[in-house]
């Protein structure tokens, strides 16, 4: 028997290849100081230092493409590489901010020099939807996916192909740090339900992006948001007042203090 030919998640037209859930230019950024010299990956409870990448036959190559052209190529100009290597922080530490709400400055993006939020949207749109559709393993484990339920990936699913706009019944946020030193680990995308609406979230070193859904999601959301502000409205902010940031950090410390006492035999 012939090997069997998956077809591409999203066109369903070609034939798969070797597809990333997070993009490889992610993990070169996480790349710890350690001997092993490996990234952080945080998924739910697990936290751990390894090579393994989270990566599936899903997407052909023309599909790849789209979401390097219309995303990937141009967001990762602009995220956190290293210390003192932080374009998208840097520019906005030269501007002034639209407002303040709790804490955290908002900024139009559409007033920021060669900042595309559009391909911020496209990009963070592609993770939250490969997540969804795809079938990924982490560590052999397989990760949870139609997270967002077949409604919504096929809506979501139209938007990456360029068949549709952004949907009107998801909104999609973004927060940057103001951090020197942003938290550095990648945590996949998690959801849970908040005030009757599914939330959506997932991180990379600096940026933490938000995807709501659902009729219930308040006017005041959308018009904070940079899938449905005219130019796109994002938040600058420190990112440990995230849950999702929280939440992982903690996880992280009481692990690294259980490791300590087995290395010490306590």
């Amino acid at each position: 028997m012939g090997k069997s030919v998956k077809i591409c998640g999203l066109c369903n037209k070609n034939e798969s290849v070797d597809s990333h859930l997070i993009p490889k230019a992610t993990y070169r950024i996480v790349v710890t100081k350690s001997k092993s010299n490996n990234p952080v990956l945080i998924k739910g409870n697990k936290i751990v230092k390894t090579s393994d990448q989270v990566r599936s036959h899903f997407l052909c190559n023309t599909c790849e493409g789209r979401l390097n052209k219309y995303g990937e190529n141009h967001v990762f100009r602009y995220t956190y590489k290293k210390t003192g290597n932080f374009k998208l922080q840097e520019i906005l530490k030269k501007l002034s901010p639209e407002s303040e709400i709790d804490n955290a400055l908002v900024y139009s993006g559409n007033k920021i020099p060669n900042i595309k939020i559009d391909h911020f949207v496209h990009f963070a749109a592609g993770i939250f939807w490969k997540a969804s559709a795809g079938k990924w393993y982490f560590l052999r484990e397989p990760l949870k996916n139609n997270q967002l339920g077949n409604k919504y990936e096929e809506q979501l699913g139209k938007f990456l192909k360029g068949d549709s706009l952004f949907p009107d019944n998801m909104v999609l946020t973004m927060s940057v740090s103001n951090e020197n030193e942003p938290f550095q680990s990648v945590i996949f995308p998690v959801h849970e339900k908040q005030n009757g609406i599914f939330q959506h979230r997932f991180y990379i070193p600096g940026i933490e992006f938000i995807l709501r859904v659902g009729n219930l999601i308040p006017k005041s959301i959308k018009e904070k948001s940079i899938s449905h502000t005219s130019g796109g409205a994002f938040f600058f902010e420190h990112l440990d007042n995230s849950p999702l940031i929280r939440e992982a950090k903690e996880y992280s410390r009481i692990k690294m203090e259980k490791l300590k006492k087995i290395n010490k035999g306590v």
